[in-house]
Formats: structure tokens, C-alpha cells, sequence
């Protein structure tokens, strides 16, 4: 796949992932529920997919990438059980600026837990980003607001997890990696909380992000980054951060608060900074 293609199939991607905050906000039932249907939507339609390209050979491909598979689903499920839980919780533009932060958080898991090589802007960008985050915390000091934003953080960690396996397992299926995913997110919800048959419109709205809008754009996000580079990828996903605030502005009226916005800004601007050193670094190092 040329750069430019995968470049392209990116940005779809992420621009259809910035409606999924906007989805589960017009949902009406508690977030385990939509968690639940949600994860089951997924699982079905991706392994539908998966079954018609390789129907007798599914159950080898699981077989021979079990470990990736399972470890990427564990995350994959508890990061969607708490990115669901934090839009519930807390507004959209928290939620994603707070989300946006997973790179540096990947990069620093990579050093304390594995060792991984850091440069000096990767403390210089965390330090900023908290710079950010405490603008972004001080609107939100109230107890419910709070929590949304703990579940953001939590959010955070897994699915800078799920970037470290998906780092290491290259070849990995990506469309078993998000089917199993969302079976995970379905056992987690159900074992927290109990489950009820949601209305019909928020149903319909689940099945529409969970069976169509969720698959396509983690697929073709999935495709671009096995080409493109992980500064590239940072870049990219700052698309989403700025398109789902404007979506629930635009269809719910949910405007942010000026230190939401400043904190965010600031947030956005270091990872834009920090990306494009890291890839000059980058192109310095194979020169």
C-alpha cells in the first residue's frame, strides 16, 4: 500500500471515530447497556466479514494468534467499557482532550515498563500536557464530572496498552483484534452492571455505530497504520480530538467551557509539536 493511500484511509477513519462521542451522547440508556449491545453489534458484523473471507480457516487464525488476539481484546474492551463510561459522565471535549493524550502516555509506558528508548521531548511534552489537563480539571470539579474524567484517564491506559500490542504484533489481524475487542467490552459490561433491553432509537443508534460506523473506521485506521508511521499516526488522531466537540455543539448545543478550550489547545498544539520533532528525528536517524 502507497503512503498516500494509507495516509488517506487514515483520515477517513478517524473522521468517522469522531462521531462515535456524538452516537453514544444521543443513547439514552445507562453506559454498560450500551457497552453490552454495542460490543455484541461488533463482534457479529467483523466476524461475519471474517467468516466469509476465511470461513474454515477462522478458527486457525485463532489458534496461531491467540496471544495477540486476547491481549489486544483485553484492552480493547476495557478502553471502549471506559471511553463509554466517560462520555456518559463528563462532556465530549474533556473526554477526547484527555483521550488525545494516549501517544505520549504509550511512549511513556514503553520506558518505564519495557525500557524503550526516550528522548528529552517526550518529558517536555508530558510536562505540557499536564499543563493542559489541569486546565481542563479545574472546570470540572464536581463529583459526576470527575468521574467521567477519571474514566477518561483510565480509558488512557488501556488503550495505550492496546497501542504497545498492536506495536509488537504487526501482522496481527486487526479485524479479529476488533471483533474479539468488542466481545471483551460485552463480558465487562454484563459482569457490572445489569443489563435491560434498550428503546428502539437507542438501539438503532447502538447497532449503527457498533455493527457499521465503529468496524469501518478501527478497520481502515487499522490499514493506514500498518504503513504509516507513528508520528504520522499521532498527527492524524488530533482530527478526531478537534471534529467531536463540534458535532455535539453542533447537533446537542453542548458548548465547551473557555478552560476546556485553553487546556485542550494546549494539549493539541504540544502533541502537533512533539509529532513532527519525533519524525524529523525520525528521518535524521535513517539519513
Amino acid at each position: 500500500m502507497s503512503y498516500s493511500k494509507a495516509l488517506a484511509l487514515t483520515i477517513i477513519g478517524v473522521v468517522l471515530m469522531s462521531f462515535e462521542s456524538l452516537l453514544i451522547k444521543l443513547t439514552s440508556v445507562p453506559a454498560q447497556n450500551v457497552t453490552f449491545y454495542f460490543g455484541l453489534f461488533m463482534f457479529t458484523s467483523t466476524h461475519l466479514i471474517l467468516w466469509i473471507q476465511l470461513r474454515s480457516k477462522l478458527i486457525a487464525l485463532y489458534k496461531t494468534s491467540f496471544r495477540p488476539i486476547f491481549l489486544s481484546a483485553l484492552f480493547m474492551g476495557v478502553s471502549n467499557l471506559f471511553f463509554i463510561l466517560a462520555i456518559k459522565n463528563t462532556s465530549v471535549a474533556s473526554a477526547v482532550f484527555i483521550l488525545s493524550t494516549a501517544p505520549l502516555v504509550s511512549a511513556l509506558i514503553g520506558f518505564f515498563l519495557f525500557g524503550t528508548k526516550a528522548p528529552k521531548r517526550l518529558f517536555v511534552a508530558t510536562f505540557f500536557v499536564f499543563v493542559g489537563l489541569t486546565f481542563i480539571l479545574y472546570n470540572d470539579l464536581d463529583v459526576g464530572t470527575m468521574k467521567g474524567n477519571f474514566y477518561a484517564f483510565l480509558c488512557v491506559l488501556s488503550f495505550s496498552s492496546l497501542f504497545s500490542v498492536l506495536e509488537r504484533y504487526k501482522e496481527v489481524s486487526r479485524l479479529a483484534c476488533i471483533g474479539a475487542g468488542g466481545l471483551m467490552a460485552s463480558c465487562l459490561a454484563f459482569a457490572t452492571a445489569s443489563i435491560v433491553v434498550p428503546d428502539a432509537y437507542s438501539l438503532g443508534v447502538i447497532f449503527f455505530m457498533g455493527a457499521i460506523l465503529t468496524p469501518i473506521s478501527r478497520l481502515l485506521i487499522g490499514l493506514g497504520t500498518k504503513v504509516l508511521p507513528s508520528t504520522d499516526v499521532t498527527l492524524l488522531t488530533i482530527i478526531e480530538t478537534l471534529l467531536a466537540p463540534v458535532w455535539v455543539w453542533i447537533f446537542l448545543n453542548e458548548a465547551m467551557h473557555s478552560s476546556t478550550l485553553i487546556g485542550g489547545g494546549i494539549i493539541v498544539i504540544t502533541l502537533v509539536i512533539y509529532a513532527k520533532k519525533a519524525n524529523t528525528a525520525s528521518k535524521r536517524a535513517k539519513n
